[in-house]
């Protein structure tokens, strides 16, 4: 082995660094880095122009109108976009905006019931409460303070300034479970239940109240062309056990006088009736979590919900209990950046007067995510292959976590959905897919849907 003496440095003398050096090594080193995120960003151009022309090609959806965006918010970019800036109509994509007008108007809980105590009564009035002995809330926390009151009760009929139906609603679903009546004191959800008791096997009718005024029938009868009359609550209805339970119901309809009357039945007491009552020191009595109620709004796409939504918030806002009151609110803070991007006209998208573009919900998908984590959000969606209205679509391979969160949109011809969607390499990516004016069922629209979205699941 040669040896290195101690003069061996005059014969390894170092070359000297000049500037121009190190510019070379950084002009090289930047040169790879480019490199290699140009071959990235070529990957991922390639990809997006493949599933792109896919949906072009398409022969399901070149029938109709398809608007699609894929982003990923760590980028901050658009990946895939296709007629992101039209306008499309959102069905119900719209209770998205709905969930985040209520994330900033309202707090934990929602408001359930406004009170104050004179002398020896109770006064109380409502909130616009979706909850209020609805079946579906196990949880009666206003309802139980009335009960438990020692005190006379009178009922304080709410300042509600709006139509019992939105703007652009079909009227002839009146009659229908997705339809129901919207108020300011909504009590069983403004609807009669129909309740199977699986021990009698026969159908419950709650409230008990309209026992006398329903015909119920085994199967479907031509007898009766509707299941409750236009202009008055008499029902003719054929439940059945093979629909989920929350379609056994039908609207009735709304009045002071009737919600009156279904308390007093309910309380079994006397309700005094305070018309021109006017709240001196109101205290507010908070309901159920308002994450069970964005839940079953969103999961179930429940439009009561959703309605009665845009009431809440008027009342922790302290504004007119008026729908549009709420709308104009958002739109002229939180959304007036995005105020051309859409038309807003109720909370559950019921009305097909709404437009929104599908750049719009990727944005609105980035503002919940300001407010919320995408945990959180994920939680609340409806889950492919799990619950919701994605229950029977959108299934991972087995033994494979969930890849697709998101919310449909569904009216006749229209079928739309927007949310989350899970990459095999770990990316969470936004997008929404809406598909317009088509003829015929969704189901092929929906096939199409899946396989696309698999791909995007497995590819990027």
């Amino acid at each position: 082995m040669t040896e290195i003496t101690p003069d061996a440095h005059l014969f390894f003398k170092e070359k000297p660094v000049t500037l121009s050096m190190i510019l070379n090594r950084v002009a090289a080193l930047l040169f790879v880095c480019i490199s290699v995120t140009s071959c990235v960003t070529m990957k991922q151009n390639l990809k997006s122009k493949k599933i792109t022309k896919s949906i072009l090609e398409d022969e399901v959806l070149q029938d109709h109108f398809t608007g699609f965006v894929l982003h990923d918010p760590e980028a901050n970019e658009n990946l895939i976009e296709l007629n992101a800036d039209k306008f499309f109509t959102p069905a119900s994509n719209t209770k998205l905006i709905t969930f985040y007008g209520g994330l900033m108007a309202l707090g934990d809980s929602i408001p359930g019931l406004i009170y104050e105590t004179r002398n020896d009564t109770l006064f109380f009035t409502g909130t616009g409460d979706p909850t209020f002995l609805n079946p579906d809330f196990n949880n009666q926390v206003a309802f139980d303070f009335i009960s438990n009151s020692p005190l006379h009760l009178a009922y304080v009929t709410p300042n509600f300034k709006d139509d019992i139906h939105a703007p652009g609603w079909t009227w002839e679903d009146y009659e229908y479970y997705f339809q129901a009546e919207r108020s300011g004191f909504p009590v069983y959800a403004n609807e009669v239940h129909f309740i199977y008791d699986t021990l009698r096997h026969e159908f419950d009718i709650l409230p008990r109240f309209f026992e006398d005024q329903v015909q119920l029938y085994e199967t479907f009868e031509k007898t009766y062309s509707h299941a409750r009359n236009l202009h008055a609550n008499i029902f003719h209805f054929a439940p059945d056990t093979a629909r989920s339970a929350y379609k056994n119901r039908i609207p009735f309809q709304t009045s002071n006088e009737l919600t009156l009357a279904l308390l007093q039945d309910t309380l079994h007491r006397k309700v005094h009736l305070a018309q021109n009552f006017e709240f001196e020191y109101p205290q507010t009595i908070y309901s159920i979590e308002s994450n069970d109620i964005y839940a079953l709004m969103l999961k179930r796409s429940d439009n009561f919900i959703a309605e009665q939504l845009q009431y809440l918030a008027t009342s922790e806002l302290k504004i007119e209990m008026n729908s549009t009151a709420f709308r104009n609110q958002l739109l002229l803070r939180e959304l007036y950046p995005y105020r051309e991007q859409l038309v807003w006209k109720d909370g559950s998208g019921l009305s097909r007067y709404n437009l929104v573009t599908p750049q719009f919900m990727i944005s609105l998908m980035k503002l919940i995510l300001a407010e919320i984590t995408i945990d959180r959000f994920k939680s609340l969606l409806p889950t492919g292959g799990t619950d919701g209205t994605i229950k029977g679509w959108y299934k991972p391979e087995e033994g494979q976590p969930p890849y697709i969160y998101a919310k449909t949109g569904t009216l006749s011809n229209n079928h739309n959905l927007t949310g989350i969607i899970h990459t095999q390499s770990g990316k969470d990516l936004l997008f929404t897919f809406m598909n317009n004016n088509y003829r015929g069922s969704s189901y092929p629209v929906k096939s199409e849907m899946q396989k696309i979205l698999k791909h995007i699941h497995e590819t990027y």
